[in-house]
């Protein structure tokens, strides 16, 4: 089986290099002193970057400027920096949203170590000052080959009404219970109001059995299999309706969807813990599925990597530096609603939030409306600052970005729909799963 998975994946990678090397323009830039960024889109990092080119005219020269290379598709872009990469150019950025091979980049010194970096061309980064657990993630074999630039926290908001619904309580709360429970109860439920969602959990819960670093790989062990049962029965008796808007709000505290999966931005968490009181109900904020009690997990949404074949790497730094500085940072939580790595701007985002909110829209926020605000707000800074402080592992990829991961989409991706969909069996779901998984780390 591994045989035929590795010829079926390296078929595929040639026909895939062969249809598209002559397509689109090159990753070099126009002008050979200049650092490059490839984008089919205007993402998060061009925005940064564009930020930059206009502090380098003050604080630097041209010469420092990115440049932006364009694609009209992903499947371009990415197809043009593999081929590249491998004849030794490419673009010098790398974003952790761009589906490459990220882990093989870092096993075959294709990636910059920053530490490396930092101790050949000297600067004042303290990686101290960020996060140390959220920057721990971009650390591979003692090798800092990622830089996190904004995360979130890995839970989920349910409340102590629909968990109550099922007999369960969010101080000991399990995801086995959960599908009991469900089970039992022969209703009709909605995980997560979003099928999209159901799918990154699915994938969330395969991440918790396979250790990047370590090649450590488990998907043929007893706790795997016995999760997996209760994992694919909870995704597939959910009848969530892709044709229905599910309202936020309502459908939490109506329990007509079990789990939302909120962006991070704090004013946004107490929006929404404002709202779900106004309803009656009492939020809650529930760990992602995790194979150890007590885990608090965060993921990366913003994250940079460099090529090491990059013939500028002085010019790396003064980036760096500026996409950590405080003023960028903070524009992670107030324009994409996620949280700065940087220790300084995340303890001033977390506890800010608008004054009160008018929840019947009637034009005044009366006294009521105030006292439910407060309460929201001092629930939400308890909750999550709780778990911003605590948190015990992060993962590299966005909760929301997994199923676009490339181990995910293009190593995984067709043996996971074959399993949700009930086209193979469990045990031959498992044995595709971990042959496909072993040839992507040793190919």
């Amino acid at each position: 089986m591994k045989n035929k998975i590795a010829i079926i994946l390296t078929l595929q990678f040639i026909i895939t290099v062969f249809a598209f090397s002559g397509c689109g323009e090159s990753t070099a830039s126009s002008n050979s002193s200049k650092l490059t960024y490839c984008a089919y889109y205007e993402d998060a990092i061009c925005d940064i970057i564009e930020r930059y080119n206009k502090y380098c005219t003050k604080h630097h020269d041209e010469s420092y400027q990115i440049e932006i290379v364009e694609f009209e598709s992903q499947e371009e872009m990415n197809i043009k920096i593999s081929t590249e990469v491998m004849s030794g150019g490419g673009p010098d950025i790398f974003s952790l949203s761009q589906k490459l091979p990220f882990e093989k980049m870092a096993a075959n010194s294709t990636l910059l170590d920053v530490d490396e970096l930092i101790n050949t061309y000297y600067s004042e980064i303290n990686f101290d000052d960020y996060n140390a657990k959220v920057m721990e993630s971009g650390v591979i074999n003692g090798k800092r080959y990622f830089v996190p630039l904004a995360y979130s926290i890995d839970a989920f908001i349910s409340t102590e009404e629909t968990l109550g619904k099922y007999n369960l309580v969010s101080t000991d709360f399990s995801y086995e219970a959960l599908n009991d429970a469900l089970s039992q109860s022969g209703e009709s439920y909605s995980l997560f109001g979003s099928t999209e969602d159901n799918l990154n959990f699915f994938y969330s819960f395969l991440a918790q059995f396979f250790d990047y670093n370590s090649s450590e790989i488990e998907f043929d062990t007893k706790d795997f299999s016995e999760s997996l049962d209760y994992i694919y029965d909870l995704i597939n008796n959910d009848t969530t309706d892709e044709n229905i808007y599910y309202f936020l709000y309502e459908n939490i505290s109506k329990g007509d969807s079990v789990f939302y999966k909120q962006f991070s931005s704090f004013e946004l968490m107490v929006r929404t813990y404002a709202y779900l009181y106004y309803y009656s109900s009492t939020p809650v904020l529930v760990n992602n599925f995790s194979q150890s009690q007590n885990i608090i997990s965060a993921s990366i949404d913003f994250g940079i990597a460099f090529n090491s074949n990059c013939k500028h790497k002085e010019k790396l730094l003064p980036f760096i530096e500026y996409c950590l500085s405080e003023s960028i940072q903070t524009n992670w939580n107030t324009e994409y609603c996620a949280l700065a790595v940087n220790n300084s701007t995340l303890k001033n985002s977390i506890g800010s939030a608008e004054q009160a909110i008018d929840f019947d829209e009637d034009g005044n926020i009366d006294s009521n409306e105030e006292a439910i605000f407060e309460k929201a707000f001092t629930t939400a800074l308890n909750d999550y600052g709780y778990m911003i402080d605590n948190i015990t592992e992060c993962s590299l990829y966005s909760f929301y970005d997994l199923s676009d991961t490339y181990y995910n989409s293009t190593v995984i991706g067709d043996i996971v729909d074959k399993y949700l969909n009930g086209d193979i069996s469990k045990e031959k779901f498992i044995r595709q799963l971990s042959a496909a998984t072993e040839f992507y780390l040793t190919e």
